[in-house]
């Protein structure tokens, strides 16, 4: 699902009560949540890995502080 369709989601269906696999029960709204701490904390993960062995971030889930020093120096030459 992308960002114009979470957007058009009403209240009613972000508060909808959605089952787990039997586990726990938990609004809608909550899935997208836990979406979001998970890309973002894998984000972490990959840079606190990469960085140490001189690596550059990759722009997986958006611009990455590497990739937009890259672009910064290239509209620097370039401009």
């Amino acid at each position: 699902m992308n960002r114009p369709n979470i957007a058009a989601l009403s209240p009613d269906q972000l508060l909808k009560p959605i089952e787990f696999r039997g586990i726990f029960r938990l609004p809608a709204i909550s899935y997208l949540q836990i979406a979001l701490n998970h890309s973002i904390h894998h984000r972490g993960q990959l840079s606190m890995y990469l960085r140490p062995m001189g690596a550059k971030v990759p722009s997986i889930y958006g611009e990455s502080f590497d990739a937009r020093e890259a672009r910064e120096r290239a509209q620097a030459k370039s401009g």
